[in-house]
């Protein structure tokens, strides 16, 4: 069965060629001959093994129970920092079992070496030991196809990554993993199968003294477009779109679910030499930037200046995400339950973010609150857990830049895992007091959400929903829809309890369909309340992307800076112009009639004039078509501008809504300039007002009142919210202590009791 044998092997010095380690021309040539070469099978397969004998660095066998040995190849076991190798492995299979080829420790197609970190979610209790972490050198992958096919021989490839620079002891562990359940599959009838083996079976593997040419550190100058000096997102790929360092073998600051790392002007990355593609980005605002870098012996460093096409800040914008976590989620729970402020600033500066607010929820309550202050704060970006970062061959020394200042971080809390999270989760902005009064633990707190929502406002804090659409898609895109939700997951259910009772101020979105998102809203609206709308992230549990996936830009007169930024901000959200949405695109100086106030008040209805300016930027053409399966872009369900893009034109349209309905729009071209936009609508009775670019951004309403009469637009508004309450009641009041349900029935009949008063109070349906 010689054929079977060639194919794995020409398979195998392809995928060489392919990952840019190519065999010896003269041997591809040889190979080849043995195609036609007369000569008894046996022969050429002793032909062929000789040929790439000098290449293989493995030699596996597998038994008739599906256990594997393996001994060292002839292939010199040189390896280099911070990069790939690459190797054959010969895979004898005399019992002609099938299977998979994996690692026993990760679940990586592969091996990686029994120490290596890169198992933290399996190891996550260890990933605290020092010694750990400074032997967790190694990792292997198997490239290609890992399917045993049960020829008698075949020819895979293994690509090692080491951390370290030097000589390394090593060792290499196969598994074979068989394709059916529980059972290994054999070529002749009739044999007897065997039990799928565990991955705690013993395996025997193969000891090395590995070689390891050192890197070299390389001096990143990440420059803004004014030549200062900032945070930047950078992705450092190789020919084989291999992310750099090793997105498994990082540490705080560097997260192993990011292709990038966030690096400042002046800090460094250890490198091996090769060609490079460097991207860069900071944060919506920015076009990523590439360049193509070949590191040499006599490279120091590598230039990025960043392309910002737009500057809300110089508008007097300010961007700020309300929902970020430090631990939890994508974080690994350890060391001690998430990373420290120095690692999420960083995240922050590097995302071009100006306001963070780091929430504490239940999976990292007890110890992430210990960085609560009731103080905003913008530390240094240290290198976290010293001992951790020397074992782990960080030796870099974290850099000022001039943009650190414009980015602020506050802690506070989200009420999620908590016994109230069932009617949804709630997001308390600007505490003083972090613990709810009479609790030691979160099993003590309060069983539904109205008496957290009025102790956060007894401290003056904002208070408000999180992920707003989770569980109230109805199956339309129509704005505002009059369908009642099942209210059977964790978006704003309660917030139509506690809006009428003047217990919420805002909900959270920018992450999922709009109908989803701002049906509730529109319907408040519509009714007379306030209640504003955010973007946010809820990174890294919704979004792993980085901080400021979804956003929300504030009007000051002033940057928010010092330990009282956080309120100067949600001091410009509560009386002030903002809007939200992914940073794709802005609305700048919304006004009514000329006057950009919330609040205004016209003598008769008529004409009104809205005007913006509005920014947009998408690339000329559209993303070429996905792989199958795969997203045009990163975000699943949620706000990008591309899907905002009319056809295949780069234009996007923009709407005025008077009381949730198009009242008029207008075609934009996303070229990245501003562009004045200017409509007449009509206003036939007090009205809220605002502007979209759908799945995108959208402006907080201008609320105009005529003739003194408040806001009453919608009798089906009213009754959808009324009717509303009912099926949130159905829903989640078995989730309610019984000892607080009388308290919770009565704000539930007193929400829809104010929603009977305004439906009756409204002119039209």
């Amino acid at each position: 069965m010689f054929q079977p044998l060639l194919a794995s092997a020409t398979r195998a010095v392809e995928k060489l060629r392919d990952i840019g380690e190519p065999l010896p021309d003269d041997l591809t040539s040889q190979l080849a001959k043995l195609a036609d070469d007369t000569q008894t099978d046996d022969v050429r397969a002793a032909k062929l093994d000789e040929l790439l004998r000098p290449y293989v660095l493995a030699e596996a066998e597998i038994d008739e129970q599906g256990l594997t040995m393996a001994r060292r190849g002839a292939a010199q076991p040189r390896l280099v920092q911070h990069g790939w190798r690459s190797f054959l492995v010969r895979i004898a299979n005399p019992y002609g079992l099938l299977g998979d080829l994996s690692a026993p420790s990760n679940h990586v197609l592969g091996m990686i070496d029994y120490h290596s970190h890169a198992a933290r979610i399996a190891l996550a209790d260890t990933l605290t030991v020092v010694p750990r972490i400074a032997t967790s050198w190694l990792e292997v992958n198997l490239a290609g196809p890992t399917d045993v096919s049960g020829v008698d021989v075949e020819y895979k490839v293994i690509s090692l990554y080491s951390r370290a620079g030097g000589t390394r002891q090593g060792e290499l562990t196969f598994v074979l993993t068989v394709e059916e359940a529980f059972e290994t599959v054999t070529r002749s009838a009739g044999r007897q199968a065997y039990k799928r083996m565990s991955f705690e079976s013993r395996q025997y593997g193969a000891k090395y003294d590995f070689d390891c040419l050192p890197a070299r550190d390389i001096r990143l100058d990440v420059r803004e477009p004014d030549g200062s000096t900032s945070v930047a997102a950078l992705t450092i790929r190789d020919s084989q779109r291999r992310s750099y360092p090793s997105k498994t073998m990082r540490l705080a600051p560097d997260m192993f679910f990011h292709d990038h790392v966030y690096r400042a002007t002046g800090e460094m990355l250890t490198l091996p030499h090769g060609r490079y593609v460097v991207s860069a980005r900071r944060g919506p605002e920015y076009r990523e930037v590439s360049v193509e870098v070949e590191l040499s012996a006599v490279t120091e460093s590598i230039a990025i200046e960043l392309d910002r096409w737009t500057d809300p800040a110089a508008h007097g914008y300010y961007s700020g995400d309300p929902h970020i976590h430090a631990g939890g989620c994508s974080h690994y729970s350890v060391p001690s339950e998430g990373v420290t402020p120095e690692t999420m600033i960083r995240h922050v500066r590097g995302e071009g973010l100006w306001m963070g607010s780091v929430l504490t929820w239940a999976p990292c309550y007890y110890h992430q609150k210990q960085f609560f202050s009731g103080s905003s704060i913008s530390p240094r970006a240290e290198l976290e857990y010293p001992a951790m970062q020397q074992a782990q061959g960080m030796t870099w020394d974290p850099q000022d830049t001039d943009r650190d200042g414009q980015s602020i971080l506050r802690y506070d809390l989200e009420v999620s895992g908590f016994p109230s999270s069932h009617s949804g989760h709630v997001i308390l902005l600007g505490l003083t007091d972090q613990d709810y009064p009479g609790t030691k633990i979160i099993e003590d707190w309060p069983s539904f959400n109205l008496p957290v929502m009025r102790w956060g406002h007894d401290q003056n804090a904002l208070v408000g929903y999180a992920h707003c659409g989770l569980g109230l898609d109805v199956g339309t895109d129509e704005l505002p829809n009059h369908v009642i939700p099942g209210f059977q997951s964790i978006g704003s259910n309660e917030i139509i309890v506690d809006v009428p009772l003047g217990a919420a101020d805002f909900q959270c979105g920018a992450e999922f369909t709009p109908a989803a998102e701002l049906n509730i809203w529109y319907h408040l609206l519509n009714v007379g309340y306030r209640t504003l709308m955010l973007g946010e992230t809820d990174y890294p549990c919704i979004y792993d992307d980085g901080p400021g996936v979804g956003r929300t830009y504030v009007r000051l007169p002033e940057p928010p800076e010092g330990d009282q930024a956080l309120e100067s901000w949600l001091g410009g959200l509560k009386d002030g112009a903002s809007y939200f949405g992914d940073g794709r695109s802005h609305v700048y100086d919304f006004a009514v009639n000329g006057s950009a106030d919330r609040e205004q008040a016209v003598d008769a209805a008529g004409p009104a004039r809205v005007s913006a300016t509005v920014a947009a930027w998408l690339p000329a053409d559209p993303p070429a078509a996905p792989a199958a399966g795969q997203p045009v872009y990163s975000a699943p369900v949620g706000w990008h501008l591309e899907r905002s893009r009319i056809g295949q034109s780069r234009n996007v349209l923009v709407e005025v809504l008077v009381n949730g309905v198009p009242a008029g729009s207008v075609g934009l071209l996303a070229d990245g300039n501003e562009h004045a936009v200017e409509f007449e609508v009509e206003l036939e009775r007090s009205s809220w007002v605002a502007v979209r670019i759908l799945r995108s951004v959208h402006t907080q309403p201008i609320f105009v009142e005529i003739a003194g009469q408040p806001i009453r637009a919608s009798r089906r508004s009213a009754q959808w919210l009324h009717d509303s309450v009912d099926a949130l009641w159905k829903a989640k009041s078995g989730f309610i202590r019984e000892t607080e349900q009388a308290a919770a029935r009565e704000a539930y009949d007193a929400a829809q009791a104010t929603y009977l008063v305004r439906r009756d109070e409204c002119e039209v349906d």
